[in-house]
């Protein structure tokens, strides 16, 4: 495995810039393989935004607050009747990525317990505030 330096992961993302005509996506990045994996600068910047800021691009992520991902959490509970499911997340665009719950929460099942979701019986699904 290869190990770059920082100025080098902001090279390579100013010449996909440069190559693409615009800020690239994390999408874009993975597509090249002539370049670092999305995921090097996840390790090196904690964020694709924090890549992007660094080698002075537009930020085109958009980013969630810890408030919005429970709230986001709970509306999927209501949706599915259940509580949800890392998968679930899928084709939701209102939704955040597993990764950035992951991000916020440690964990799947943190975000699911700061939102306040249990499953009582077989059926019943509660949504909780969280006690303070």
């Amino acid at each position: 495995m290869r190990k770059y330096t920082k100025e080098q992961l902001l090279f390579y993302l100013k010449k996909l810039s440069n190559e693409l005509q615009k800020t690239p996506t994390l999408k874009d990045m993975n597509k090249n393989k002539k370049y670092p994996s999305g995921n090097t600068y996840f390790k090196r910047f904690e964020s694709w935004n924090n890549s992007l800021k660094g080698a002075g691009l537009k930020i085109n992520v958009r980013q969630y607050n810890k408030t919005e991902l429970i709230e986001n959490l709970k509306i999927l509970a209501k949706e599915l009747g259940r509580i949800p499911r890392p998968k679930d997340l899928k084709g939701k665009k209102w939704a955040s990525s597993y990764s950035t719950y992951r991000k916020y929460f440690r964990y799947w099942k943190g975000g699911i317990r700061e939102a306040g979701i249990t499953k009582t019986g077989t059926a019943n699904l509660k949504v909780f505030a969280k006690k303070k």
